[in-house]
């Protein structure tokens, strides 16, 4: 499996909002500014017929749009590309919404099909290389309805995403499933909206085999990660790739 990191930063951050590609064609969320960020990666954008959306944040959708439209404006002729795109339903209207926002014609009718996060367990085959399913994660949950953690795997190896977390039970449930697992991090101490480094460090203890690779880290978390040089935590940079 190929692990791509577009961002691995939140807004305020000198590094990219926080955004996975898997596979060359598994785009884990689209925050602002992702287009660019893909385009600067030498990404082969055209490739990316599956969208995951983790909630409805703007670090984590606002770049829907740009992507359709660029698969719109750059396809080749005649060609017909398609974009599965899986979320909740709070989201899906919100993207929906943007891709009116946007006024770009391409973007509305590019050919997509939206998939309700709930009903993804229930899917046997939704990308022909790798499964892909559903676990509810807390997140802010006094305003974010929904908010979907991933686990996808193949016949060899399995990762996590949590998307912006609390410390909750879902993310425990997906640790306790993969190889790898893709996290907020965006706190030295987690609190009511994010994880911080003490929950990472909680995992480490509860599943000693697990490999986390923090996202969504503002500057001075990162800092202080690095120094900790703690075995199975690895702090990685925009762009970096892994081949599990």
């Amino acid at each position: 499996m190929k692990i791509q990191l577009i961002g691995t930063g939140t807004i305020p951050d000198l590094t990219n909002s926080a955004s996975v590609l898997i596979n060359n064609h598994i785009l884990f969320d689209i925050p602002n500014g992702n287009l660019k960020a893909m385009i600067r990666q030498n990404i082969d954008i055209l490739k990316i017929d599956t969208l995951i959306i983790s909630h409805t944040h703007a670090d984590h959708c606002f770049d829907a749009p740009f992507l359709l439209w660029y698969k719109e404006n750059y396809k080749k002729e005649g060609e017909s590309l398609s974009t599965k795109i899986i979320t909740d339903k709070i989201t899906q209207n919100t993207v929906e919404n943007l891709i009116d926002l946007s006024h770009f014609n391409s973007a509305r009718k590019a050919k997509k099909q939206f998939i309700d996060a709930e009903k993804v367990n229930n899917i046997e085959r939704i990308c022909d290389d790798l499964q892909i399913l559903n676990e509810p994660i807390e997140h802010e949950h006094q305003t974010i309805k929904y908010a979907n953690g991933y686990i996808i795997k193949d016949k060899n190896i399995s990762i996590g995403l949590t998307g912006d977390s609390i410390f909750c039970q879902g993310v425990k449930n997906i640790a306790s499933k993969v190889n790898y697992l893709i996290s907020d991090m965006t706190l030295e101490i987690g609190d009511k909206s994010h994880m911080g480094i003490n929950n990472i460090l909680e995992l480490l203890k509860e599943y000693p085999k697990l490999k986390i690779i923090p996202i969504h880290m503002h500057d001075k978390t990162r800092e202080k990660a690095k120094k900790l040089d703690i075995d199975n935590l690895m702090i990685l940079q925009d762009g970096d790739i892994l081949e599990l």
